[in-house]
């Protein structure tokens, strides 16, 4: 048989109730304030003098300990059972914790305490479980209606806990590849944090991951619009660059317009391999240029890993070319390295290139002499430091956009 519960919300709003039903007699936003203090401290004894100066600071000692007396009187006279939960002493107050209450702050930040550990030992499916539950239990800022001086800081630390939360939730889902659910995550953070730009470039790199450009741009004019109002400021680089990004790309990604065979299936495990490309695709985005090797068995889906990061990637708006070959011998063919200069990410930046690069780069796309009047016919290569030149054009003309590059090699 189940015993009766004494349920507290003290985030978003204030409710008592036992068994369901609720408590009448606690209305004073005083002593709401009073219970909280002790909830939130609770199982530490507090010194009536402290408690008297933190409710009432303008008033004497003498009248302070007076009311705080009569709202314990009033809070032990709506408690049933009050004894279970508040112990007292001619100097002290204490909230005795037990599994007879139920109290949102507690299950807030109790599944938070359990989302680190998981963490700290790699257990990203059980952090991912406890995050929700966090999230979900903050129905918003603590007792929204009381202005105690003692309240503010605790308020916004709890606040600044759930917008932790949220992030790292974000984070977790994007990486599980989770966007629908890892934009909700972001739309909750937003709303703790309307004016945070790094929040504007999550919701919009997300809208991009689930193919919604509209909402990505919607989300800048809605950046644009609070930062102008609230700092009289246009939006900095970075999220000026994500609206660019979302600009160039395409409603739907994946490697072929004409074959979207695999894209359109869910990649299902891999969990690890996506979370070290994720890795080394940050790395690069911070400018360190890095080189990732699939291998392993034929039919092992890795070529389906690397379109998995082809589409995320490109959804984002980021430049994004493929290229394949197969395996023969002989020397090395420059076929695939070909494929990737007349792709629609990098062909439209080769025309910033100077002309001598250009030159180099017609021994591959002699296209490039018809379209391009001031382009020099290439000599023929006769010395090392001609081939060198040629490699180094090759290289510019590959990275003038700093794509995501993908080589199959069957």
């Amino acid at each position: 048989m189940s015993h009766p519960i004494l349920r507290i919300q003290l985030l978003g709003g204030f409710s008592l109730a036992y068994n369901h039903v609720p408590i009448p007699g606690v209305h004073s936003v005083r002593l709401q304030s009073l219970l909280a203090y002790l909830i939130l401290h609770a199982d530490i004894f507090q010194p009536r003098q402290q408690l008297a100066f933190l409710l009432w600071p303008d008033t004497t000692e003498t009248q302070a300990r007076n009311n705080l007396r009569q709202f314990l009187y009033q809070l032990r006279q709506a408690l049933p059972n009050s004894d279970r939960f508040i112990a007292t002493d001619t100097h002290t107050i204490c909230w005795k914790t037990g599994e007879d209450q139920a109290i949102d702050v507690r299950d807030f930040e109790l599944p938070l305490q359990e989302a680190e550990v998981a963490q700290q030992r790699g257990d990203i499916p059980e952090a991912r479980i406890r995050l929700e539950q966090a999230v979900a239990s903050y129905q918003g800022d603590l007792l929204p209606g009381c202005y105690d001086d003692w309240i503010a800081p605790e308020r916004e630390r709890l606040r600044q806990r759930c917008r932790d939360a949220c992030q790292k939730l974000m984070d977790i889902l994007e990486m599980q590849r989770e966007y629908s659910e890892a934009l909700q995550a972001a739309q909750r953070l937003h709303r703790l944090d309307p004016l945070d730009e790094g929040v504007y470039v999550s919701l919009m790199r997300l809208y991009g991951l689930n193919d919604d450009r509209a909402g990505a741009r919607r989300m800048y004019q809605v950046a644009t619009a609070t930062l102008r109002r609230e700092f009289d400021v246009e939006p900095g680089e970075a999220l000026q660059a994500a609206y660019r990004r979302i600009q160039r790309a395409p409603q739907s990604a994946s490697l072929k317009d004409e074959d979207t065979s695999t894209s359109t299936y869910r990649l299902v495990g891999r969990q690890a391999e996506w979370q070290y490309l994720q890795t080394a695709w940050q790395r690069a985005l911070e400018g360190r240029a890095h080189l990732c090797l699939i291998t392993g068995e034929a039919g092992i889906g890795k070529s389906r890993l690397a379109e998995e990061l082809f589409t995320s990637v490109t959804r984002q708006g980021f430049a994004t070319a493929y290229t394949r070959s197969y395996g023969v011998e002989g020397s090395l063919s420059l076929a695939p390295i070909a494929e990737w200069l007349r792709s629609k990410a990098l062909q439209p930046h080769l025309i910033s290139l100077d002309s001598v690069w250009l030159t180099e780069l017609a021994r591959l796309l002699p296209e490039l002499l018809s379209e391009r009047t001031d382009i020099a016919k290439p000599a023929p290569v006769t010395e090392y430091g001609q081939r060198q030149t040629f490699f180094e054009s090759l290289a510019r003309g590959v990275l003038v956009a700093r794509p995501l590059l993908l080589w199959f090699d069957d």
